[in-house]
């Protein structure tokens, strides 16, 4: 297995999770299994019919499969009423090592998926634990295969992008950025605002702005002509409207200093993750960047999720008829945003 020294635990330092009773939301996303995993055939046998091969024509993406859906939008098909796991004991890796994140990149970083409520100061269980322990879930040759191609894909950055900037110092750049930040929120770029209306537009319903309540109740949010819907989602994928807004009615709300400083937080973390700088590079490659303009995609990319972020706190906000956005809907739009910055294209590999 590669080297301490190429393994980075830092985005998950200070955090606790704990799996919430009755939850199941990370279950209605369609997980991606891998058919070297040790489980795959097993799963098979249980239901031979369990998987959707994943096919976009990407070399990357050979051998991964989803698990299939109720309805192809509701709960992976092994949720059983009471949202417990039907194939606990043999269940797929993503499913093992949940809310771990893995990015393989310059190196092979672990990191949080705070698309969920399961975190708090108040439980015992450290992330950096759950880390290690899901490292010991993933065969040490698949590590060392996926580290050795990433490694190999950044070993070529610097002939793809002009005057390169390493890294280690383009994440300091970003975390310096984020400290000297100004929250004004209603300054919104076009095309952050285009990037937020065609996300609630999205005709795939997988891809709509998903949330998960207090409750443990599913939502989904859904533009259609004048209004932005509440839709409740169940686990065998039907759907209720709730309530809806006017989206011409929905304008930035003020924040309170609570709640900038609980952005700034989040801003951080993300800014420390390989994933967020692999988007950076992704980006450089596609614009054809030189090495001046680097940072200036980094800081750009970095701005418009903070853009995102104040727009979708403000749609919590105006749901549940708040003047402000406080910093207990920042905590509450963590969980409505990460699962979608997770999706965004970088250069490295998820697992």
């Amino acid at each position: 297995m590669g080297t301490m020294t190429d393994i980075d635990f830092t985005p998950l330092k200070g955090l606790k999770f704990n799996c919430l009773e009755g939850c199941g939301f990370c279950c209605s996303f369609p997980a991606e299994v891998r058919q070297w995993e040790k489980n795959f055939q097993l799963i098979l046998e249980k239901d031979a019919g369990a998987f959707r091969k994943w096919d976009d024509g990407h070399p990357c993406l050979d051998g991964i499969y989803t698990f299939k859906q109720h309805n192809d939008r509701g709960a992976c098909i092994f949720l059983k009423e009471n949202k417990r796991c039907g194939i606990y004991d043999i269940r797929a890796l993503l499913c093992r090592t949940f809310p771990v994140k893995f990015f393989f990149g310059w190196r092979l970083q672990l990191y949080p998926s705070m698309s969920c409520r399961g975190f708090s100061d108040d439980e015992s269980s450290d992330m950096i634990l759950l880390g290690k322990e899901a490292m010991a879930e993933i065969p040490a040759d698949q590590i060392n295969k996926m580290l050795g191609e990433s490694k190999e894909m950044y070993a070529s950055l610097p002939e793809r992008i002009a005057n390169y900037i390493p890294p280690e110092i383009l994440q300091n750049k970003l975390l310096e950025y984020v400290d000297k930040m100004t929250f004004e929120p209603w300054d919104i770029s076009d095309v952050s605002r285009a990037e937020f209306e065609a996300e609630l537009s999205s005709e795939n319903f997988i891809d709509l702005p998903t949330y998960l309540t207090e409750g443990l109740d599913w939502q989904v949010f859904k533009l259609e002509g004048d209004f932005v819907r509440r839709i409740l989602l169940n686990r065998t994928g039907e759907t209720e409207n709730i309530d809806s807004i006017v989206y011409s009615n929905l304008s930035v709300k003020p924040f309170s200093s609570e709640a900038v400083e609980a952005i700034s937080r989040y801003l951080r973390l993300i800014a420390s993750t390989d994933h967020f700088i692999g988007v950076v590079y992704r980006k450089a490659i596609e614009q054809k960047a030189d090495g001046n303009q680097l940072p200036d995609i980094a800081t750009s990319e970095l701005d418009k999720v903070k853009e995102l972020f104040f727009l979708k706190a403000s749609l919590l906000a105006e749901f549940e008829k708040r003047e402000h956005v406080t910093e207990k809907t920042v905590e509450d739009t963590i969980i409505l945003y990460d699962g979608y910055l997770a999706t965004v294209p970088a250069f490295g590999m998820i697992l």
